[in-house]
């Protein structure tokens, strides 16, 4: 048998494998309903403020309210996921995501609208949910997975979410038209109360959850994260190169999006459903392209020119003016997007202990989106004072490119990391 034929035979045999264990399928399908309960809200709510209250410049403040929460308490969620089991934040988190949506569609069928004062709160609310769910879902897979399986499993898992990333937007938009923001709103509750009854049922190793740090208090293990993170140069090379990518580019793209698609584009509600599905799209492409090149060396130099690729892009979506240019635009945006963000996971998980990987994604987390808020506030500031959406874009571009040009000769260490 030749060789090429005995690898596809053992990547069928793990795969095989892999979903004979209990524990693995129930993540997986609970990845499936949160995901797209998850990308199905957010495009919801950005649509609904953009296109419903005609408040452009407000989506800005939500999105601050709810990046402060997030900031300021996941660290401690990376801290929990080290020491509890992670099934149960994650089946908590979207409980009560439910509870809370469900209460939206309670407005709506009693009022008829929703307030921008309600999406504020709700935003706060998340925020904290977030804080808590995102270090357990990504310390999860090593608790209930066996380490041959690993690799094999973060893939599924990734592939995942990003396919509903890419559904998301899709079934939003048709229900939208369809059954008003009443339907969507009950959909998206069913779907996390599903997702949570899945979760719920996830048998997590107690021995490798409760190890001596429950002797600990809790901050001290988050004093000992941080410690760990400041003595690692990789570490904070690859925070610095996060921090900046998020304060020039994340406020200008989620905030912008929907905005350019209302005012640049002149489209709809559909039209933003195919501009965010496609940029998934693209998300997802470079997932593939990683995983058949498999690379083991130079990534960090591929993280850093995917970034520059993502500012190119970016650059080039302020010039667009019809949709399929913006389509094909975002398909390329979203495949540098992921190289980028997954060859800067890869070495940061590969530099890190596996007994601080949950503390350290945390704090990873946290100080990447250490200046979105800041980001956010420029740019709903910038709209405030009707400054033109293409014109936000691409001073956000351009700044980017500039950053990643001058950490790329400043950081060696960048350049040379594996």
């Amino acid at each position: 048998m030749s060789e090429p034929v005995l690898q596809k035979t053992a990547v069928t045999t793990k795969v095989k494998s892999l979903f004979k264990q209990k524990s693995f399928i129930l993540l997986w399908i609970s990845t499936i309903f949160s995901g797209l309960s998850f990308s199905m809200f957010y495009f919801a709510e950005a649509w609904y403020v953009v296109q419903e209250l005609n408040l452009e410049a407000s989506l800005g403040i939500i999105y601050i309210i709810g990046a402060i929460p997030r900031i300021l308490f996941m660290l401690l969620g990376g801290v929990l996921a080290d020491r509890l089991s992670q099934s149960k934040i994650m089946f908590f988190s979207d409980l009560t995501k439910a509870i809370l949506i469900g209460g939206l569609v309670l407005l709506l069928l009693f009022t008829g609208e929703i307030h921008l004062w309600t999406l504020i709160i709700f935003a706060l609310f998340f925020g904290v949910l977030d804080a808590f769910f995102w270090p357990a879902s990504s310390s999860i897979t090593p608790v209930i997975v066996p380490k041959e399986f690993l690799t094999r499993a973060n893939s599924i898992i990734q592939t995942t979410s990003q396919s509903t990333s890419i559904l998301g937007p899709m079934i939003s938009g048709f229900i939208i038209v369809g059954f008003d923001y009443t339907g969507i709103f009950s959909l998206i509750t069913i779907l996390l109360i599903l997702g949570s009854c899945f979760i719920f049922f996830i048998k997590v190793n107690k021995q490798v959850v409760n190890t001596q740090e429950n002797k600990h208090h809790l901050l001290i293990s988050l004093k000992e994260g941080i410690s760990y993170v400041r003595k690692a140069p990789i570490l904070m090379a690859f925070i610095l190169k996060t921090l900046f990518l998020n304060l020039f580019f994340v406020g200008p793209l989620t905030i912008g999006l929907p905005i350019f698609v209302k005012n640049i584009l002149e489209g709809e509600t559909i039209d933003y459903s195919f501009i965010m599905s496609f940029l998934a799209i693209g998300m997802v492409l470079g997932s593939i392209i990683l995983g058949i090149i498999n690379l083991k060396r130079k990534r960090g130099i591929l993280s850093l020119t995917s970034q520059m690729f993502v500012g190119l892009c970016f650059l080039i979506l302020s010039f667009s003016n019809e949709l399929w240019q913006s389509v094909v635009i975002v398909v390329f945006l979203g495949i540098s997007m992921t190289i980028s963000n997954i060859c800067a996971v890869s070495v940061v998980q590969n530099e890190a202990e596996p007994e601080m990987i949950g503390r350290v994604m945390s704090i990873q987390t946290v100080s990447s989106m250490g200046l979105t808020p800041i980001s956010y506030g420029l740019t709903s500031l910038s709209l405030s004072l009707e400054i033109n959406i293409k014109f936000i874009i691409m001073v956000g571009a351009l700044s980017l490119i500039a950053f990643t040009l001058y950490i790329y000769f400043k950081i060696p260490a960048l350049r040379t990391v594996d």
